[in-house]
């Protein structure tokens, strides 16, 4: 009797030779050597001095934050009276002036426009002066009487009695508000700037003076800080320092697997105070070693987003200060 199954043809599989085995990546065998280093002090590489001083989520987001609160303070800070708080404190001289024009401006204060009264007056010496003051929701005729106010010093330096020399007054709550706000502003900017460059630093100092050593992950433990919504992680490593005592060394970072090497990862340690350590793969710039134990540039596009966001917020402050000053 005939089996026909046996006789069946069993048709090539249609995947046969795309799919690797799971073997053709093979898993890291042996120790991971420590790589070898010219004596200090090394050549660091000026893109890399400078990616370090500009990469990392501290700088990056400094510059973000300071280049937009930036254009703000552009915009705002020119058009406050700050320095009427202080001028016009003490013993003022005053004049008869009269209103020549009365402007309606771009500008407002809780919805309610902002005018420009442009006056003139003869101060102490006869000479007669013109200059322009804000008030808000109140138009003035051509024409109007009022009372100007200057330094004696300094007639020059005027103001119509009860108004302003700039459109936004700096007086009372809401002028503090304002200036405790953008000063605020700028202090967060700040805080996060000298974070990121004291890491810079520190990078710069190890990669020119540093020793090689092979940390162990000992720790890994979730920070309340999110970026992108990835979680950040507080990865403590411990390495073996020359005189023989074991460090160790915590970096903090979202990117996280790029720090779980099973067999260890690679740290720079300062020789005169060990406890002073950067793991080389959070190091903030793009630099990589090359087979002669020299420090180099990484070629990769690390170097250039580092230096990318510095480069266009300073290049927007340039451009907002030649208007606004010039």
């Amino acid at each position: 009797m005939r089996n026909d199954a046996t006789d069946a043809v069993v048709p090539p599989c249609p995947y046969e030779g795309q799919v690797e085995s799971a073997e053709a990546v093979p898993a890291p065998k042996g120790p991971k050597s420590v790589p070898e280093l010219t004596d200090p002090p090394r050549r660091v590489p000026m893109l890399v001095c400078a990616s370090n001083l500009t990469g990392g989520f501290a700088n990056q987001f400094a510059w973000v934050w300071l280049g937009v609160t930036g254009v703000f303070l552009w915009v705002f800070m020119p058009n406050c009276d700050v320095a009427g708080l202080f001028l016009f404190r003490g013993d003022l001289a005053t004049a008869a002036g009269k209103v020549t024009a009365s402007e309606e401006t771009n500008f407002a204060e809780d919805d309610v426009d902002v005018y420009a009264h442009t006056y003139r007056f003869a101060g102490p010496d006869g000479a007669e002066r013109e200059s322009v003051s804000y008030e808000t929701g109140r138009q003035l005729d051509a024409g109007t009487d009022v009372t100007v106010e200057y330094l004696p010093a300094d007639p020059v330096v005027s103001r119509i009695r009860g108004m302003r020399r700039k459109p936004f007054g700096v007086e009372g709550l809401g002028g503090v508000m304002l200036l405790g706000g953008l000063g605020l502003f700028v202090v967060i900017g700040l805080v996060f700037l000298v974070i990121g460059v004291r890491k810079g630093l520190k990078a710069n100092r190890l990669l020119a003076n540093g020793r090689f050593a092979l940390g162990r992950l000992n720790e890994k433990r979730a920070t309340s800080t999110r970026i992108n919504d990835q979680t950040v992680w507080a990865c403590t490593f411990e390495f073996q320092a020359g005189d023989g005592r074991t460090y160790q060394a915590t970096a903090k970072t979202h990117q996280v697997d790029r720090l779980l090497d099973p067999r260890g990862e690679f740290l720079l340690y300062d020789p005169a105070g060990p406890a002073r350590a950067v793991l080389f793969d959070n190091i903030p710039g793009a630099v990589r070693i090359s087979e002669r134990g020299t420090l180099e540039t990484d070629p990769s596009r690390k170097v250039l987003g580092s230096l990318v966001v510095p480069a266009v917020a300073l290049s927007v402050h340039a451009v907002i200060a030649w208007f606004v000053l010039l």
